[in-house]
């Protein structure tokens, strides 16, 4: 059963969040009389696969409004224009490794990656330097960005260092950033990261929220550890 702190938030506002991750056009909510989310609907692109939608969904509501939700009250539906519909070896890219549909060999363990700093000034021309550290194990990787001055700007400057350090120290894997957005919810501000992984030539996309507490750019750094850091469990 779903369940919601005190001082939930409406369904109109679960919906405004959801509707701000990419892949999804929209979003309809239900909640009992306790304020309970009860059933969530969601019509999305068909480029995503449902498995995924609904990751991102509980991904969201758990980091950006402290909302647990059983996925069992997730429904996906996917508008098609032409596309066909996700086969199980498309939902399944290790299976497509081989020619002859075998699944690779499963990649070693990794250990997470933790946020172990971040410096951002403005240079002259006004553009944001951003750069990000981060760990893994005993290594530690560096990466940069840079980006508007303003607040949108400098958390995207953040999420492309990340990401660019994130690339630096694991080869094989790829992330680029897609968009970033801030969006108000009951009365609180968040930083929405998303992004796509590359596995050979397959995309996946990922999604992380975080709220905005000191500044877009720790927010973002937050929001897109977060997706990467699922990338590790996309196959749980």
């Amino acid at each position: 059963m779903s369940s919601i702190q005190t001082s939930s938030p409406t369904e109109q506002e679960i919906e405004r969040l959801l509707c701000a991750l990419e892949g999804i056009a929209s979003a309809r909510v239900t909640t009992d009389v306790y304020a309970r989310i009860t059933a969530i609907h969601i019509l999305a692109q068909p480029a995503f696969h449902p498995k995924q939608v609904v990751r991102n969904i509980e991904s969201a509501l758990s980091a950006g409004l402290g909302i647990t939700v059983d996925r069992r009250v997730v429904s996906v539906a996917q508008f098609q224009e032409g596309a066909e519909a996700p086969t199980t070896a498309a939902a399944n890219p290790a299976a497509q490794a081989s020619g002859n549909g075998a699944p690779a060999a499963p990649a070693p363990p990794r250990g997470r990656l933790v946020f172990t700093s971040y410096d951002a000034r403005t240079q002259p021309n006004h553009e944001t330097l951003c750069r990000v550290t981060v760990r893994q194990d005993k290594e530690e990787f560096t990466g940069t960005a840079t980006g508007s001055s303003t607040p949108v700007g400098r958390a995207q400057a953040a999420a492309r260092a990340l990401f660019s350090a994130i690339t630096e120290g694991r080869e094989l894997d790829s992330f680029v950033l897609d968009d970033v957005a801030i969006v108000t919810s009951i009365g609180r501000s968040f930083v929405l990261v998303a992004a796509h992984a590359r596995d050979g030539r397959d995309l996946l996309p990922l999604t992380g929220v975080a709220q905005l507490t000191r500044g877009p750019e720790e927010a973002a750094i937050l929001a897109a550890l977060q997706a990467v850091n699922r990338w590790n469990d996309l196959d749980d």
